[in-house]
């Protein structure tokens, strides 16, 4: 009874670990884990663009020197909120120059991003890959990635390795 108790124990164990959410935490990066962890980066990216991650709140719009403004939604807004949801995918130097370069900006207590629309048009998990460089603590892809309307964009997407954690480098190299 003990041993099949045992056994059972760890295939329940097996099971969990292997339909869990994807996670950027291994010791070696696989290609297959290196798309999925390209894919989340692209959703982090996406919902941090939008300011919310479920469709919750109604975004407040403002102008500042010249251009309109939308605050994120609460999940979002503050700068601490946002980086460290950002900071499950991107590395730490990602997300500052990501959040620099879009132009977020804290107004009134709560950060703020210029108005803009667009959504993915890539599909990262059916991405084609291609290790093009390789280092103890840095892997680099070459990417082929199909759009929504059947074409494709070439990406490259470099990780770091964070303790046992892969994070990709670049903010924007998964929009």
């Amino acid at each position: 009874m003990k041993k099949f108790s045992g056994m059972l124990l760890s295939i329940i164990i097996l099971f969990f670990t292997l339909s869990g959410p994807v996670t950027a935490k291994t010791t070696s990066l696989s290609d297959a884990n290196a798309l999925k962890i390209a894919d989340n980066a692209s959703k982090h990216f996406w919902n941090a663009l939008h300011g919310y991650k479920t469709r919750s709140c109604s975004q407040k719009t403002f102008n500042y020197k010249g251009t309109e403004y939308s605050y994120l939604c609460q999940e979002f807004n503050t700068k601490d909120k946002l980086t460290a949801y950002l900071a499950e995918t991107f590395t730490n130097n990602a997300v500052e120059k990501g959040l620099t370069k879009y132009n977020y900006i804290t107004h009134k207590g709560k950060l703020a991003r210029p108005v803009g629309d667009g959504f993915s048009m890539l599909e990262w998990k059916k991405a084609k890959i291609k290790l093009a460089y390789q280092k103890q603590n840095v892997r680099s892809y070459n990417l082929t990635v199909p759009t929504v309307d059947g074409e494709s964009v070439k990406r490259t997407v470099t990780f770091y390795k964070a303790g046992s954690a892969w994070k990709v480098n670049q903010f924007d190299a998964v929009q």
